[in-house]
């Protein structure tokens, strides 16, 4: 789970042979490779008992297209997948050698579970392809421990109980808050808002990102044993402690 398994980029050129279902109907469960993995696609809206006959069907039907473990991004678009179902689906795919190690999803449930089983968690579309952020987006709330391969991405604020290693990332069209020890990589207001902020319990981030700009931490030193924000001011980015951040008003 932390980090993308070995891939042989030779299955990219590979597609799966068509075959047809043995009840006669297109469940909407599907394959696709590409030179990142194996990606599966769910139906949104088809019941999950059928969803998962179609899936075991092929699995079971079809010679398999990969060598070794092979890793899988598992696309759910707004399908509800809670931590119990996403697990058993995971060992379901385990036993055909494939890793689940990434989830796109449109849900903010199984983003949630997602990360808290320690995928990477993509939530929606691309940060690329979503407008800018409307200020009633939803927050995402985790609490989990974000690892070194893992990335979560939402289009509003997040909100992490828990640490952020170094190697994981958050990218955040809104604020950043992370109530634990900050390591690794976030982006806050990353669709341009410019007065996000970022949070932390204790910060020792590898690179700091607001809006366009982009910082990262002086070398050396211990970091103070303080909650600090970080912030955007003249377009310029700066970190104060939160009591003086919130005494200034900035």
């Amino acid at each position: 789970m932390m980090g993308s398994p070995a891939w042989n980029p030779e299955i990219s050129a590979v597609s799966p042979t068509s075959s047809s279902n043995p009840r006669g109907s297109e469940r909407g469960v599907y394959f696709r490779f590409d030179a990142q993995g194996i990606h599966l696609h769910l139906p949104a809206t088809l019941a999950w008992e059928e969803v998962w006959d179609d899936l075991v069907w092929q699995l079971r039907s079809r010679k398999p297209y990969w060598a070794g473990v092979a890793p899988l991004t598992l696309w759910c678009q707004e399908r509800e997948l809670d931590l119990p179902t996403l697990q058993t689906l995971a060992v379901l795919l385990s036993r055909h050698r494939l890793s689940l190690w990434r989830v796109q999803t449109g849900s903010r449930g199984t983003a949630i579970a997602a990360a808290t089983l320690g995928y990477s968690v993509e939530q929606s579309s691309p940060l690329e392809a979503i407008p800018p952020v409307s200020p009633d987006t939803t927050p995402l709330y985790l609490r989990s421990t974000v690892r070194s391969g893992m990335s979560v991405r939402h289009r509003g604020s997040v909100f992490l109980l828990g640490d952020l290693n170094p190697g994981g990332e958050i990218i955040a069209g809104g604020d950043i808050w992370v109530w634990g020890r900050l390591r690794g990589l976030v982006h806050a207001g990353a669709e341009g808002d410019r007065g996000a902020v970022i949070l932390a319990l204790q910060l020792e981030p590898t690179q700091l990102r607001i809006a366009d700009q982009v910082a990262r931490p002086p070398e050396g030193g211990s970091p103070p044993n303080t909650p600090e924000v970080v912030y955007l001011q003249e377009g310029v980015i700066c970190i104060a402690s939160l009591q003086d951040f919130l005494r200034r008003g900035v």
